[in-house]
């Protein structure tokens, strides 16, 4: 359709309606073919430093956005914890050597990654030793 055509539907049709609407209607069509991100910074919730822990796997949640290990461990004191540990999506840990089947509760694994800052349960996890020592990164 030429150029013109569309111009004058929009300077006879929208512009008495809503005079605002054409450059509103311009930005809109400059911007709609840049990719957005609304992802967030591991930063802004996680530690910097990297630490290691042991435990079983209760649950291994394979989905989008995120991958999520549900995991027993044992603090310093011995006392029972549970941790919810986050990773990348599955598109990224599939690069990397995962499956959906890679974990299944009982699993005994070792966590390399990062505790939260808030959340006394949250860890994000960078890699996982598995029962055979298998280390798969989760980045």
């Amino acid at each position: 359709m030429p150029v013109s055509v569309i111009k004058s539907f929009v300077a006879r049709a929208l512009v008495p309606a809503a005079p605002g609407f054409i450059p509103a209607l311009v930005m809109a069509l400059l911007l709609a073919p840049l990719p957005m991100s609304a992802h967030h910074s591991a930063a802004a919730e996680y530690q910097s430093r990297l630490v290691t822990v042991r435990g079983t796997v209760l649950q291994f949640q394979w989905r989008n956005p995120h991958v999520f290990i549900n995991v027993e461990t044992r603090d310093a004191t011995g006392a029972v914890q549970k941790l919810l540990c986050e990773a990348n999506g599955p598109g990224a840990l599939i690069e990397n050597g995962w499956t959906k089947d890679t974990l299944k509760p009982g699993d005994k694994i070792t966590l390399e990654g990062y505790p939260a800052k808030y959340r006394p349960n949250g860890f994000k996890v960078h890699a996982v030793i598995l029962p055979g020592g298998r280390r798969l990164l989760m980045e």
